[in-house]
C-alpha cells in the first residue's frame, strides 16, 4: 500500500537552502532505525548527535513509525512534553 501511494519527491529539495536550521534553536527528537537500509544508522546517529537531539534507538526497518507506533508515539509525545 504504501509503496503504491508513495509520490517522488520534489526535485527543489534538493536545490532549497535555509537561512537556518530549526534545529540549533529548537528542542530535536530522533529515532534511529537500527536495521535502516534506506538511511545507514550511523549517518542517523550522526544527523542526530549533530543537532543535538534527544535520541531513542528502534530495531526497525526504514518505516519504523509502521513497525513500531508505539515507541514512534512516546517519542512524540515526549517531544510535545506530554505524560
Amino acid at each position: 500500500m504504501l509503496y503504491a501511494v508513495q509520490q517522488p519527491f520534489a526535485k527543489a529539495l534538493l536545490a532549497g537552502r535555509t537561512t537556518q536550521a530549526a534545529w540549533g534553536s529548537k528542542p530535536s527528537f530522533y529515532a534511529v532505525s537500527t536495521e535502516d537500509r534506506t538511511i545507514d544508522p550511523d549517518l542517523e546517529r550522526f544527523m542526530a548527535k549533530r543537532m543535538g537531539a534527544t535520541t531513542i534507538e528502534v530495531k526497525a526497518s526504514h518505516l519504523s513509525l509502521i513497525s513500531q507506533p508505539d515507541i514512534i508515539a512516546r517519542l512524540i509525545l515526549d517531544a510535545a512534553g506530554r505524560p
